[in-house]
């Protein structure tokens, strides 16, 4: 039995019961030891809220499913997760802990997704937030096989860029910034494969010589089989396949927090 004044108790009284915890972690609850009473305020609220955000996510898995998380999946939310008080990552870590609970002890695929989205950029996670979603809306019902480079390539998006200003919630000091924002979100969201080699942005001069139905100047990209899968993994449907992406069973809660308007569209279009 976990003593209960380790760092387990702690926690357990912030999120109003240390079973919860439990339920969601299984025996690796044990692994919370005495150094989450030495968080700074902001790591352990930070490590509350993904908690949190994991048990909305898990929903009546928690009392109907038998579970456990693996202990490498538990270091990453406590040593990378507890770091990050940016919303959308909130969602993400408790969206890959939601999904590392199974019934298979070996399961450890959250550690890479922890490890991945910590490497992400707080502008990068929110831009692949936001493409994934816009593809989703775009396609949603359509049956295109994601494992397919043929198919995905039939997923190019256009997002002008009043799509791309006003999801971002750029204040005004990072205006002057959002070209260098852009570069630094598609280069390295391409970088680490959540996002097909191919895009293109730029004004609509430069678009239209290869797609002719873009009238206004903004960006191209197109979906990769890795960030369907971050995506999955950052909504707690980690064990779904990445094929049911568009399927209209399969639905994604865009946050209260995100706006995403405009003319956005596919691109059927292209010399």
């Amino acid at each position: 039995m976990v003593d209960t004044g380790t760092g387990l108790a702690a926690l357990g009284i912030a999120l109003g019961g240390k079973d919860i915890i439990v339920k969601i972690l299984g025996p690796t609850a044990e692994y919370i030891g005495d150094e989450a009473k030495e968080f700074t305020k902001k790591r352990f609220e930070n490590v509350k809220n993904i908690f949190l955000n994991a048990t909305k996510k898990l929903g009546n898995k928690l009392e109907n499913e038998s579970g456990t998380v693996s202990p490498k999946v538990l270091k990453g939310i406590i040593d990378e997760g507890s770091y990050c008080d940016d919303f959308l990552a909130t969602e993400y870590f408790g969206g890959v802990l939601a999904s590392s609970r199974t019934g298979i002890s070996r399961d450890d695929r959250g550690a890479y997704f922890n490890s991945l989205i910590s490497r992400l950029s707080s502008y990068q996670l929110r831009f692949h937030y936001l493409v994934y979603h816009i593809i989703k809306l775009i396609y949603n019902k359509e049956t295109y096989n994601i494992g397919l480079e043929t198919d995905r390539i039939k997923l190019r998006i256009f997002i002008p860029y009043e799509t791309y200003h006003v999801g971002m919630e750029f204040i005004r000091s990072e205006e002057n910034e959002s070209g260098n924002i852009l570069t630094h979100s598609l280069t390295g969201l391409t970088k680490e494969g959540l996002l097909d080699n191919f895009f293109q942005y730029g004004n609509v001069g430069f678009l239209k010589a290869t797609f002719p139905g873009i009238d206004r100047g903004g960006i191209v990209v197109e979906p990769s089989i890795l960030g369907v899968e971050l995506f999955f993994w950052a909504y707690g449907l980690g064990q779904i396949s990445i094929n049911e992406y568009l399927r209209q069973k399969i639905t994604f809660d865009l946050d209260q927090k995100v706006n995403i308007v405009g003319d956005f569209k596919r691109i059927p279009d292209q010399k």
